[in-house]
């Protein structure tokens, strides 16, 4: 190759290089650009004889404090920096000419704050750091950013960490990643690592899945109580079961996907017991209100008295709910008896202003039945002296008012026949006396030597009448004596009851004629059907009473006697047309002594106890008696005994 082909060459690769060169530095201009009008500072730092040199500084931070390149002016970085600064960084530089990249955040210049990062460039053949490069970024706001989350951070770690509650936080798939000191202290131990909630749930099944499928939509769960017991984890705890109750919700990221889960445990067991505790003394209240006889209740102080409780056996005593008085106003009041809501309803506004009432009046009960109620009602004042509510009670007191009734008519009764007996008695000695001076009069004028025949058979005959009368009312006397003491006795034996009926016929018959009375008798049967097995004698007694009253009362008309069979019993009758008696009576004249003091028959002789002897022989020979009669129309006695 010639010279000049050489040369050529040589003008050629020249060419060629200063292209390059030109390229290099429009890249180096474009680049230089850039750096310039970033926010940030970039430079190139050298070290010479102990002392730190910037070669290179560009960027908006070296325009602010005047450290571009064509500022330097070959001054160290501590010159530049100042004693404060420089001093700050010194050690980040040492170690960046040591061979490690560093990085110091921290306040260099009015209160900014800076992150300077420095990594080696370059090294000498030795392999010892000759330039450093360095980025310095202003990063006060992300600073201050950083500085407000990381207070919210420690807001909320102070609020888990000391929160009271105990706070267990899991992570998507149900492990354990946290908790604070109360679920140290409730549960002194945390789960294993390898325990998750959602293999729990698929262990326990049901409910928990259920649950936690809940939280996965973003709902908040309270999960049914648990009892825990740390002693057995962990026998060094002491044997002490604790009540667990907990509430379970989702943390999602902005992105709806699910983050964190998180439970808190709070230790209910005094509340599990209280509510035990309260739930059986509800239970034994219920009870006592249940099977206590009275009924309690309590309504409000003002009209109209809203019923605010009624106990459960408020059913059993009037059949009604507890729910029909509570969900009507008016419900007790449009039960009272009429003649009772003019006397309870004021006593119970009178209660407002004494603040205690008692009451008596009826109800009437689910059944249409009224009963009689013990009402008493206080007044239940607040702190302030202020009615607040009426509290009370029901008792039943029927069988106490009919009792009270029952004794009041039986006091009545006693005290009637106290009066009654007193006139007996009274009548007795006159019935006894008259006789007895018929007797001893005209037996002392049969003394008398000039009596004719005819008048000593005349007083003789009122002597034997007067005996007869007088044995007759000492017999009533020991028979109603015997009834009375139980002592009468029954002395069956078969009776011809036509026999009896005639028997009685012809022995009235003269009696009756005597007063011109029509006397007849009615036997529809004949002899072989009419035979009973009874008493006689107190047949023939009942009879014999009934007859001789219609005798006595009667003064015109007639008697008429008989009897007609009824199913499986007798019945008698004894008919007149005598002075009858009146409704009110007809049940009187049964008892003893009434007809001394009936009014009806006064002026007649007699001690008023042949009906009431024939109403004892009646009952016990298995029949019943009745009167059907109308004052002066007459009356008809009816009697009745077994066919047998």
């Amino acid at each position: 190759m010639s010279i000049r082909d050489e040369l050529n060459q040589a003008q050629h690769k020249i060419a060629r290089l200063e292209k390059q060169l030109a390229g290099v530095q429009a890249r180096e201009y474009d680049l230089l650009n850039i750096i310039s009008k970033l926010d940030s500072h970039i430079y190139r730092i050298i070290k010479e004889s102990g002392e730190y040199y910037p070669r290179f500084s560009e960027g908006g931070i070296a325009r602010k404090y005047n450290f571009q390149t064509h500022q330097l002016g070959g001054k160290s970085l501590r010159s530049l920096l100042g004693d404060v600064a420089y001093f700050q960084l010194k050690p980040h530089y040492d170690e960046a000419f040591n061979g490690d990249p560093t990085e110091y955040r921290g306040f260099l210049h009015d209160n900014r704050y800076y992150s300077v990062k420095l990594v080696p460039s370059k090294e000498n053949d030795a392999g010892e750091v000759i330039e450093v490069v360095g980025i310095t970024q202003d990063i006060t706001e992300i600073h201050k950013s950083e500085e407000e989350v990381q207070k919210v951070s420690d807001v909320l770690n102070r609020i888990i960490e000391h929160n009271p509650y105990s706070i267990q936080i899991l992570d998507n798939e149900g492990y354990h990643i946290r908790s604070n000191k109360a679920f140290m202290d409730l549960f002194k131990t945390e789960p294993d690592k390898g325990w998750s909630i959602l293999k729990d749930a698929q262990i326990r099944g049901g409910g928990l899945q259920e649950q936690l499928s809940k939280v996965f939509n973003g709902k908040v769960i309270q999960t049914p109580p648990i009892w825990y017991n740390a002693h057995l984890v962990d026998n060094r705890y002491p044997d002490n079961p604790r009540c667990i109750g907990s509430v379970m919700f989702p943390v999602f990221l902005s992105d709806c996907n699910l983050e964190y889960i998180v439970l808190m445990h709070e230790d209910i067991t005094h509340r599990i017991n209280a509510e035990e505790s309260l739930m059986k003394n509800s239970e034994r209240m219920r009870h006592m209100l249940s099977s206590n006889p009275a009924v309690i209740y309590t309504s409000e102080a003002n009209s109209p008295f809203q019923w605010t409780f009624i106990s459960e056996n408020v059913t059993s005593l009037t059949g009604f709910q507890p729910s029909d008085f509570l969900q009507n106003d008016s419900f007790w009041t449009d039960h009272l008896h009429p003649d009772d809501q003019e006397k309870a309803i004021p006593l119970l506004e009178k209660c407002i202003e004494k603040g205690h009432c008692v009451t008596e009046y009826r109800f009437r009960c689910k059944n249409g039945n009224y009963i009689w109620m013990l009402d008493e009602t206080r007044l239940i004042y607040d702190k302030e002296g202020q009615p607040v509510e009426m509290i009370g009670y029901w008792v039943d007191i029927t069988n106490r008012k009919k009792a009270d009734q029952d004794l009041l008519l039986a006091k009545e009764k006693a005290e009637e026949s106290d009066r009654l007996k007193s006139a007996f008695l009274a009548n007795m000695s006159h019935e006894i006396r008259t006789p007895m001076n018929g007797i001893l009069g005209f037996a002392d004028l049969l003394k008398d030597p000039h009596l004719t025949g005819e008048e000593k058979e005349e007083y003789v005959g009122i002597i034997r009448k007067s005996g007869h009368r007088l044995m007759g009312i000492i017999n009533d006397l020991i028979n109603i004596s015997k009834i009375e003491s139980g002592q009468m006795e029954l002395k069956p034996e078969p009776v011809n009851i036509n026999q009896q009926m005639t028997y009685l016929y012809k022995f009235f018959l003269v009696e009756a004629k005597g007063k011109n009375l029509q006397f007849e008798k009615y036997c529809p049967m004949d002899d072989s059907e009419v035979f009973v097995t009874t008493d006689k004698e107190k047949l023939y007694a009942i009879l014999t009473n009934m007859i001789k009253n219609s005798i006595k009362f009667t003064h015109q008309g007639g008697i008429k006697f008989g009897y007609q069979k009824k199913g499986q019993f007798f019945e008698f009758f004894v008919c007149d047309t005598g002075i009858g008696i009146s409704k009110e009576n007809q049940q009187a004249v049964l008892e003893r002594f009434i007809q001394v003091d009936s009014g009806y028959s006064s002026g007649y002789e007699g001690a008023g106890l042949g009906l009431s002897i024939s109403k004892a022989y009646i009952d016990m020979l298995g029949g019943k008696i009745r009167i059907e009669s109308e004052l002066s129309k007459g009356s008809t006695f009816f009697f009745t005994i077994p066919a047998r």
